[in-house]
């Protein structure tokens, strides 16, 4: 079965959407779908991994468990393919992952605010990014500005 790599917008919802850590901090409840949270709970260390050679194993090791190669179609064309229709998903992924990571290293992570454990992807200019959105991003800052007004009493 062929496999279409991923857009990493859908990778992101998927992490956020379905994986336990993101809903659990949210307090809400994973949508029903073992086979999309399992997936969703196995990119997610990928996007917490703090080095590049941790998200390199972690990518490769995905795709391994996938068994996603290479293949050459009828029309000359490259493309991806896996012998299980049910690794599709986590294959494409993988892909995604293994693209993105190529292309745009340390640019993968985990939102800053204490209070999210939702992931993003850094597109950036200056590569800076730390808040998932800027809802979590004025959260933290005004926490910040209270403890360090709190300090000043």
């Amino acid at each position: 079965m062929q496999v279409t790599e991923m857009d990493m917008a859908e990778v992101v919802t998927l992490v956020n959407e379905w994986g336990t850590r993101p809903c659990r901090m949210d307090g809400r409840a994973p949508r029903p779908g073992a086979s999309q949270t399992a997936l969703a709970d196995s990119l997610h260390p990928i996007f917490a991994a703090s080095d590049a050679a941790t998200r390199a194993s972690l990518v490769t090791s995905l795709l391994q468990s996938t068994a996603v190669r290479p293949e050459l179609t009828p029309s000359l064309t490259a493309a991806w393919a896996v012998d299980d229709p049910a690794q599709a998903p986590r294959a494409a992924a993988a892909l995604a992952l293994r693209h993105h990571l190529a292309e745009h290293p340390g640019r993968l992570g985990v939102c800053a605010d204490e209070q999210c454990e939702d992931v993003y992807v850094d597109a950036s200019p200056a590569g800076k990014r730390r808040f998932c959105c800027l809802t979590c991003q004025n959260r933290a800052r005004a926490a910040a500005f209270r403890r360090r007004k709190a300090q000043q009493r």
